[in-house]
């Protein structure tokens, strides 16, 4: 996983996928093992098995299930794992709620930052949490970022949105005595990697209030046809 993760980084790493046919991305066919297996099409579902508590639910292809599991999520967050989040953002970009998708990725890669800055992912306790953490970015991130990018303000504004749920809602595991910490004070490490997330945020704004950042920024997009794949209404 990149450590203390770059949020311009990532919504860059959108624009490297290799240029293809400009195809509506209707659903993320992904594959991130053996935690998810996109079905061949919607209509066959996924392989879920990051939670036993919403696995069937989030391989159901019925919209209301999906929106069942977002709803038990945010009314009890705080021992959500971030890969759980994950596959629900992909779920709820196939069933079209795709702002939703774009809050609950941030959210879930946002609970990993402060992960990464508390405990040690290193540890062999943890080292899988952090490779399920990276493939999932690594695999959902260009098409959650393909599509929050079609709107830069709005992009924003749900970035913002994510980073603000995260800290008000801390991830219950950072305090668990059985997991290694990075130092004594967790509290310390979680306002630091709140503070860290905020300011990334910050700095991606100012990069963006370039016109020729912009201007880049739109071309990148061009080359990879990513408004006809991801802007689509």
């Amino acid at each position: 996983m990149r450590p203390r993760l770059a949020l311009l980084a990532l919504a860059l790493a959108a624009l490297v996928a290799p240029v293809r046919a400009a195809e509506p991305v209707r659903q993320v066919g992904v594959y991130v093992l053996p935690y998810y297996a996109a079905g061949a099409s919607f209509a066959e579902g996924p392989r879920v098995a990051v939670d036993p508590a919403y696995d069937k639910l989030l391989e159901s292809t019925q919209a209301a299930d999906i929106r069942k599991v977002r709803d038990a999520i945010a009314a009890r967050p705080e021992r959500v794992k971030p890969e759980t989040m994950m596959v629900l953002a992909i779920r709820l970009y196939d069933i079209g709620l795709r702002d939703d998708a774009v809050f609950w990725y941030y959210a879930g890669r946002d609970r990993y930052v402060t992960m990464d800055a508390v405990l040690d992912m290193r540890s062999l306790m943890l080292v899988r949490v952090s490779e399920a953490v990276a493939s999932f970015v690594d695999a959902v991130g260009p098409v959650i970022d393909g599509y929050a990018f079609c709107d830069i303000a709005h992009q924003q504004e749900r970035e913002d949105k994510a980073i603000a749920w995260v800290a008000a809602h801390p991830y219950k595991r950072l305090g668990y005595a059985d997991l290694p910490a990075l130092a004594e004070d967790r509290n310390a490490g979680l306002v630091g990697a709140i503070a860290q997330l905020r300011d990334a945020a910050a700095n991606a704004k100012a990069f963006m209030a370039q016109p020729e950042n912009v201007k880049r920024f739109a071309a990148e997009r061009a080359r990879v046809d990513a408004d006809a794949r991801y802007c689509w209404k």
